[in-house]
Protein backbone atom coordinates (compact mmCIF):
# COMPACT_ATOMS: atom_id res chain seq x y z
CA UNK A 1 0.00 0.00 0.00
CA UNK A 2 1.26 3.47 -0.86
CA UNK A 3 0.25 7.04 -0.16
CA UNK A 4 0.66 9.48 -3.04
CA UNK A 5 1.43 13.00 -1.85
CA UNK A 6 1.19 16.26 -3.76
CA UNK A 7 3.27 19.12 -2.38
CA UNK A 8 4.71 22.52 -3.26
CA UNK A 9 8.26 23.77 -2.78
CA UNK A 10 8.69 27.52 -2.98
CA UNK A 11 10.46 30.54 -1.52
CA UNK A 12 14.05 30.00 -0.45
CA UNK A 13 13.58 26.22 -0.66
CA UNK A 14 14.03 26.49 -4.42
CA UNK A 15 17.74 26.96 -3.72
CA UNK A 16 18.18 23.52 -2.12
CA UNK A 17 18.92 20.41 -4.16
CA UNK A 18 17.00 17.16 -4.44
CA UNK A 19 19.13 15.32 -1.87
CA UNK A 20 18.59 18.06 0.73
CA UNK A 21 14.86 18.01 0.00
CA UNK A 22 14.74 14.25 0.60
CA UNK A 23 16.56 14.64 3.91
CA UNK A 24 14.15 17.39 4.97
CA UNK A 25 11.19 15.17 4.12
CA UNK A 26 12.61 12.24 6.09
CA UNK A 27 12.96 14.53 9.12
CA UNK A 28 9.34 15.60 8.72
CA UNK A 29 8.26 11.95 8.64
CA UNK A 30 10.15 11.25 11.85
CA UNK A 31 8.64 14.25 13.63
CA UNK A 32 5.17 13.25 12.42
CA UNK A 33 5.81 9.64 13.55
CA UNK A 34 4.88 8.36 10.10
CA UNK A 35 6.80 5.12 9.60
CA UNK A 36 7.25 4.05 5.97
CA UNK A 37 8.26 0.57 4.89
CA UNK A 38 12.02 -0.05 4.62
CA UNK A 39 14.10 -1.82 2.00
CA UNK A 40 15.90 -5.08 2.81
CA UNK A 41 19.65 -5.58 3.18
CA UNK A 42 22.51 -4.30 5.31
CA UNK A 43 21.56 -0.64 4.84
CA UNK A 44 17.75 -0.45 4.82
CA UNK A 45 16.28 2.80 3.56
CA UNK A 46 12.75 4.21 3.83
CA UNK A 47 10.66 3.50 0.76
CA UNK A 48 9.91 7.09 -0.15
CA UNK A 49 10.13 7.89 -3.85
CA UNK A 50 10.16 11.13 -5.79
CA UNK A 51 9.33 10.09 -9.40
CA UNK A 52 11.23 13.09 -10.74
CA UNK A 53 13.58 15.65 -9.20
CA UNK A 54 12.79 19.36 -9.31
CA UNK A 55 15.58 21.37 -10.99
CA UNK A 56 17.58 23.66 -8.72
CA UNK A 57 16.27 27.23 -8.37
CA UNK A 58 12.83 26.23 -9.68
CA UNK A 59 9.60 26.62 -7.70
CA UNK A 60 7.38 23.52 -7.71
CA UNK A 61 3.66 24.15 -7.27
CA UNK A 62 2.30 20.61 -7.61
CA UNK A 63 5.11 18.10 -7.06
CA UNK A 64 4.77 14.40 -6.42
CA UNK A 65 6.08 11.78 -4.01
CA UNK A 66 4.96 8.34 -2.86
CA UNK A 67 5.35 6.65 0.53
CA UNK A 68 5.18 2.87 0.76
CA UNK A 69 3.61 1.69 4.01
CA UNK A 70 4.37 -1.49 5.97
CA UNK A 71 1.61 -4.10 6.15
CA UNK A 72 0.73 -3.07 9.69
CA UNK A 73 -0.23 0.42 8.46
CA UNK A 74 -2.18 -0.50 5.34
CA UNK A 75 -5.36 0.87 6.90
CA UNK A 76 -3.77 4.32 7.29
CA UNK A 77 -6.07 7.29 6.77
CA UNK A 78 -4.57 9.56 4.05
CA UNK A 79 -6.34 12.60 5.52
CA UNK A 80 -4.68 11.96 8.87
CA UNK A 81 -1.30 11.51 7.18
CA UNK A 82 -1.80 14.81 5.36
CA UNK A 83 -2.71 16.59 8.61
CA UNK A 84 0.43 15.25 10.32
CA UNK A 85 2.66 16.31 7.42
CA UNK A 86 1.17 19.80 7.49
CA UNK A 87 1.66 20.04 11.24
CA UNK A 88 5.33 19.09 11.14
CA UNK A 89 6.47 20.62 7.87
CA UNK A 90 9.03 23.38 7.38
CA UNK A 91 8.53 26.87 5.90
CA UNK A 92 7.97 26.96 2.13
CA UNK A 93 7.19 23.22 1.93
CA UNK A 94 3.42 22.81 1.75
CA UNK A 95 1.53 19.52 1.52
CA UNK A 96 -1.50 19.76 -0.76
CA UNK A 97 -3.16 16.34 -0.90
CA UNK A 98 -2.77 12.67 0.03
CA UNK A 99 -4.24 9.68 -1.80
CA UNK A 100 -4.19 6.01 -0.81
CA UNK A 101 -2.95 3.78 -3.66
CA UNK A 102 -4.03 0.11 -3.33
CA UNK A 103 -1.53 -2.73 -3.43
CA UNK A 104 -0.91 -3.90 -6.98
CA UNK A 105 -1.33 -0.50 -8.60
CA UNK A 106 1.85 0.53 -10.38
CA UNK A 107 3.86 3.53 -9.27
CA UNK A 108 3.08 6.86 -10.87
CA UNK A 109 4.57 7.32 -14.34
CA UNK A 110 5.33 10.94 -15.19
CA UNK A 111 4.07 11.91 -18.65
CA UNK A 112 4.73 15.65 -18.86
CA UNK A 113 5.58 18.86 -17.01
CA UNK A 114 4.08 22.34 -17.21
CA UNK A 115 6.39 25.31 -16.62
CA UNK A 116 5.80 29.06 -16.41
CA UNK A 117 7.83 32.26 -16.09
CA UNK A 118 6.94 35.96 -16.26
CA UNK A 119 8.22 37.89 -19.30
CA UNK A 120 8.96 41.63 -18.77
CA UNK A 121 6.76 43.96 -20.84
CA UNK A 122 9.66 45.28 -22.92
CA UNK A 123 10.57 41.76 -24.08
CA UNK A 124 7.14 40.36 -24.86
CA UNK A 125 7.01 41.48 -28.49
CA UNK A 126 10.17 39.58 -29.38
CA UNK A 127 9.02 36.60 -27.29
CA UNK A 128 5.76 36.46 -29.25
CA UNK A 129 7.71 36.44 -32.52
CA UNK A 130 9.92 33.63 -31.27
CA UNK A 131 6.90 31.60 -30.09
CA UNK A 132 5.23 32.00 -33.49
CA UNK A 133 8.42 30.83 -35.19
CA UNK A 134 8.81 27.82 -32.87
CA UNK A 135 5.19 26.76 -33.26
CA UNK A 136 5.50 26.95 -37.06
CA UNK A 137 8.42 24.52 -37.20
CA UNK A 138 8.10 20.76 -37.58
CA UNK A 139 11.56 20.22 -36.08
CA UNK A 140 14.22 22.42 -34.46
CA UNK A 141 17.82 21.16 -34.22
CA UNK A 142 19.23 22.54 -30.97
CA UNK A 143 22.36 22.01 -28.89
CA UNK A 144 21.12 21.48 -25.34
CA UNK A 145 22.59 23.53 -22.52
CA UNK A 146 25.38 21.52 -20.90
CA UNK A 147 25.27 18.79 -23.55
CA UNK A 148 27.56 18.09 -26.49
CA UNK A 149 24.96 16.88 -28.94
CA UNK A 150 22.30 18.38 -31.16
CA UNK A 151 18.71 17.22 -30.61
CA UNK A 152 15.30 18.02 -32.07
CA UNK A 153 13.96 20.26 -29.33
CA UNK A 154 10.51 20.31 -30.94
CA UNK A 155 10.00 16.60 -30.26
CA UNK A 156 9.93 17.27 -26.52
CA UNK A 157 7.69 20.33 -26.66
CA UNK A 158 3.93 19.79 -26.31
CA UNK A 159 2.66 23.38 -26.11
CA UNK A 160 4.02 26.92 -25.89
CA UNK A 161 2.15 30.20 -25.32
CA UNK A 162 2.30 33.69 -23.82
CA UNK A 163 -0.74 35.02 -21.94
CA UNK A 164 -1.94 38.62 -21.96
CA UNK A 165 -0.38 39.25 -18.55
CA UNK A 166 3.04 38.20 -19.87
CA UNK A 167 3.17 34.69 -18.42
CA UNK A 168 5.09 32.31 -20.65
CA UNK A 169 3.76 28.78 -20.22
CA UNK A 170 4.96 25.60 -21.88
CA UNK A 171 4.52 21.87 -21.48
CA UNK A 172 7.32 19.36 -21.99
CA UNK A 173 7.23 15.62 -22.45
CA UNK A 174 8.79 13.42 -19.81
CA UNK A 175 11.03 10.46 -20.66
CA UNK A 176 12.46 12.59 -23.44
CA UNK A 177 16.00 13.95 -23.54
CA UNK A 178 15.15 16.41 -26.31
CA UNK A 179 14.80 19.46 -24.09
CA UNK A 180 14.63 20.88 -20.59
CA UNK A 181 12.85 24.03 -19.40
CA UNK A 182 15.92 26.23 -19.68
CA UNK A 183 16.51 25.03 -23.24
CA UNK A 184 13.10 26.48 -24.11
CA UNK A 185 14.00 29.80 -22.49
CA UNK A 186 17.26 29.92 -24.45
CA UNK A 187 15.42 29.11 -27.68
CA UNK A 188 13.07 32.04 -27.05
CA UNK A 189 16.01 34.38 -26.29
CA UNK A 190 14.95 34.84 -22.66
CA UNK A 191 17.50 32.53 -21.07
CA UNK A 192 18.85 35.39 -18.94
CA UNK A 193 15.58 36.12 -17.12
CA UNK A 194 16.43 34.12 -14.01
CA UNK A 195 19.64 36.11 -13.50
CA UNK A 196 17.49 39.27 -13.49
CA UNK A 197 15.05 38.09 -10.83
CA UNK A 198 12.39 36.15 -12.73
CA UNK A 199 11.49 32.80 -11.17
CA UNK A 200 10.91 29.64 -13.20
CA UNK A 201 7.93 27.68 -11.87
CA UNK A 202 6.99 24.07 -12.49
CA UNK A 203 3.22 24.35 -12.36
CA UNK A 204 2.39 20.68 -12.55
CA UNK A 205 3.76 17.17 -12.85
CA UNK A 206 1.36 15.21 -15.06
CA UNK A 207 1.12 11.47 -14.45
CA UNK A 208 -0.50 8.65 -16.38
Amino acid sequence: MRIRIRFSKNGDLRFIGHRDLMEAFHRILRRAEIRPAYSQGFHPKPKVSFPVALPLNVVGENELLEIELPEAQEDADPDQVLALLRKHTIPALDFLSAELIPTGVKKAVVQAFTYAISIPAERRENTIRRIEWVNAQSSIPFERIGHDKVVDIKSGLISLSLSEDGTLQFQLRSMNNACGPRDILALLEVGDLETHGSVLVRKNVHIG
